[in-house]
């Protein structure tokens, strides 16, 4: 690497760094409202919308204009846009006051994406890239039970928002090709539910939502098979949410610190186009598992107080992917 090359890449990461750290405090400035349970009673809470959604997004295409702008020294860059259809399927338990309390819910998906890569000039196999998903749960109902009795249903929709930073190293031995790579982010969700009914009688038609803000660090590997214009791809990554926080509408700051993992895979069929464009098909999986939080105290607005938890829960996201890349 010259010394060209090694300066106009200190430059190149200097910028990057700046354009990530507005991204950061842009999420960390987020304003949410977390969701638990209340002992003895039916008031299963839940947050206020994140008001940070539209300018968050900005500023993940922003980001990735910027990489478009600044790839000019760049061995290679690859801008990629995906999209799919699958289901959301979403539970959660706990017996932190005795009984055995569980909620479960299915929701058709939609899902939608960009990606950004690139590798840079003298740094030959490394590379730096954003991907980002953003999935939206259609309105379905969510049953809960106690004891498995059911006791309460609901309507609920969902909104999930998962973006994902990455260093790593890709190579190949000869039709083999292969990545490693460590990566951070945030993964964000929110919960809108209305329409509660308990026992069958209706209860308030308030919206209450909930909203889950979960920081990640992690890492991943690909393998692909290429003969001639196709190839055969897989993926898996794993992530360990370090900083996690739930809040909801229901208790107005309040909050409830959890962990948890999350896994994703994926499998597809990949067509060369044209020199630069590639079209995949696919399927993709997605857990995530967050813990039970500490039980808190909590006034109700009666003036009562009552022990809240937030439960044991897991997201699954299982859905069918098409993805389009455009290599510069």
């Amino acid at each position: 690497m010259s010394c060209r090359d090694a300066k106009e890449l200190i430059r190149k990461l200097k910028s990057i760094s700046k354009t990530l750290n507005v991204l950061l405090n842009a999420f960390k400035s987020r304003s949410f409202n977390p969701g638990k349970y209340k002992s003895g009673g039916s008031e299963l809470g839940y947050g206020k919308r994140n008001k940070h959604l539209k300018r968050t997004a900005l500023l993940i295409v922003a980001l990735i204009i910027f990489l478009i702008g600044g790839d000019a020294d760049a061995d290679s860059f690859e801008l990629g846009a995906h999209s799919g259809y699958g289901v959301i399927k979403y539970d959660e338990d706990t017996d932190a006051f005795g009984s055995k309390i569980e909620a479960e819910t299915s929701l058709d998906t939609v899902l939608l994406g960009v990606s950004g890569e690139y590798y840079f000039a003298g740094l030959k196999n490394f590379f730096a890239g954003i991907t980002t998903d953003w999935a939206l749960g259609l309105k379905d109902v969510e049953k809960w039970r106690e004891d498995n009795i059911e006791k309460q249903t609901n309507d609920i929709s969902i909104f999930g928002q998962f973006y994902d930073f990455r260093l790593g190293y890709s190579n190949s031995l000869k039709n083999l090709y292969y990545r490693l790579y460590v990566s951070g982010g945030w993964d964000g969700m929110h919960f809108r539910r209305k329409n509660f009914v308990k026992n069958g009688v209706a209860l308030s038609s308030a919206t209450i939502t909930e909203d889950f803000s979960l920081w990640k660090t992690g890492g991943g590997i690909g393998l692909g098979y290429k003969l001639g214009k196709w190839a055969l791809n897989g993926r898996a990554a794993f992530a360990y949410y370090f900083d996690g926080d739930v809040r909801n509408s229901n208790n107005e700051g309040m909050w409830f610190d959890t962990n948890g993992t999350s896994l994703d895979m994926g499998v597809g069929i990949e067509r060369e186009i044209t020199r630069d464009i590639n079209l995949s098909l696919g399927g993709g999986y997605k857990l995530v598992k967050l813990d039970e939080s500490e039980i808190k105290p909590n006034m109700t607005q009666s003036g009562k107080m009552v022990d809240t938890v937030f439960p044991w829960s897991k997201t699954r996201i299982m859905v069918g992917v098409v993805n389009l890349t455009y290599a510069f």
